[in-house]
């Protein structure tokens, strides 16, 4: 007699680059529980990026949770977990990066929703995505139609991103881009939601779905990055992962560079430049370098090694605290530690958090009830 099929749903609400990190954690359920039903819980604005995977049976689309709103999250969490207990779900794992899973934020975004999963990880940790024939052939024919084949160098640019790690203003791409198509052979594409006229040598992608930028990149030489959805795209199974340089901000609310990324779970990076300051002077070089000269003397003369801060540690303790999350607090504290050792900024960070935290909270509830007088 057969068992009864185990009815398992994973909640990851967004955003694309988190949804492919769970990608490995539904692939990990379909090892740990062989058979399962997995049905995977989604906003509707991303529920795109799981799309034909092989791990996933069925998309539950979540629309009435906005992202960033704690309160409908909890709500929803609580709803979810309550089917568990009427019997419609087996089990129920949930590796959204909100509420108390923030607490598990260990200097990557990967790593926040990897240990979300309580049991182990030994399935591959590479994103999977999964393209259908037509978007691999929507790509060809946007290849073919701008040319990109007569060019040597082509760059693919993700200056919109929606993950926080950098801001770009479009004025600022433009100019540089501008400068970049004076390379002999060199063309730039930006890709984002945006749209643009396009010209022969800087190109708008926003034609393309953000799923098929992972196609686009087998016919790029170089990403330039900010460590938002393009590039983990990049990284996915369906995409090349192409020498890059990330453009990033290393003072963001949950910092996520591909660099602590990368050493983290054994990628190589000798084909990754991180920049912190924007300048355009220097971004600018640092693209020529790489293309008239090598990646590797571009890296050594402008990788910038992201400054060992704990700033998220605040942020987190304090969403923590607004709950009255001790728990939660305790165990990031020890993740932390567990990586970082007796940091004494971290320490620092951890106490401030703690100390500062009612005083914020009442200037918070203050400024919310200044605005609805």
């Amino acid at each position: 007699m057969n068992k009864a099929v185990k009815k398992i749903l994973l909640v990851q609400l967004f955003s694309n680059g988190d949804c492919l990190y769970a990608t490995t954690v539904a692939r990990q359920i379909k090892n740990d529980y062989p058979n399962c039903e997995l049905t995977w819980a989604i906003a509707g604005f991303c529920k795109d990026i799981i799309s034909l995977n092989p791990y996933v049976d069925h998309i539950r689309v979540v629309n009435d949770v906005p992202k960033n709103d704690n309160k409908s999250f909890r709500k929803f969490k609580k709803k979810v977990f309550s089917e568990k207990a009427e019997g419609i779900w087996d089990e129920v794992f949930v590796t959204s990066n909100m509420d108390n899973n923030q607490a598990l934020y260990d200097g990557t975004i990967r790593g926040m929703v990897l240990r979300a999963y309580p049991h182990k990880i030994t399935v591959p940790l590479q994103s999977v995505l999964v393209l259908s024939e037509k978007e691999i052939n929507n790509v060809a024919a946007f290849s073919q139609k701008n040319n990109l084949s007569n060019f040597k160098n082509v760059i693919l640019w993700e200056y919109a991103p929606q993950s926080g790690q950098s801001q770009l203003s479009f004025d600022l791409v433009m100019r540089l881009s501008k400068q970049l198509i004076l390379i002999p052979s060199t063309c730039v594409i930006l890709s984002s939601a945006n749209a643009f006229q396009s010209t022969d040598q800087i190109i708008d992608a926003s034609v393309l779905s953000v799923r098929e930028n992972a196609a686009l990149s087998h016919y790029c030489s170089l990403l330039i990055g900010c460590s938002s959805g393009i590039t983990w795209l990049c990284a996915s199974s369906a995409g090349k992962m192409l020498p890059m340089i990330q453009l990033l901000n290393p003072y963001t609310a949950f910092i996520n560079a591909p660099s602590v990324d990368f050493t983290r779970y054994d990628i190589n990076t000798k084909h990754l430049i991180e920049m912190t300051s924007i300048d355009e002077e220097k971004i600018y070089e640092c693209v020529k370098i790489v293309i008239e000269k090598s990646f590797s003397t571009a890296r050594e003369k402008y990788n910038q090694p992201l400054p060992l801060q704990f700033n998220t540690t605040r942020k987190v303790v304090y969403n923590m605290l607004c709950y009255l999350q001790f728990g939660a607090i305790l165990k990031h504290a020890k993740i932390m530690l567990s990586i970082y050792g007796f940091n004494l900024e971290f320490l620092k960070q951890l106490i401030l958090a703690i100390i500062t935290a009612p005083f914020k909270l009442i200037s918070n509830l203050y400024t919310k009830k200044a605005i609805k007088l």
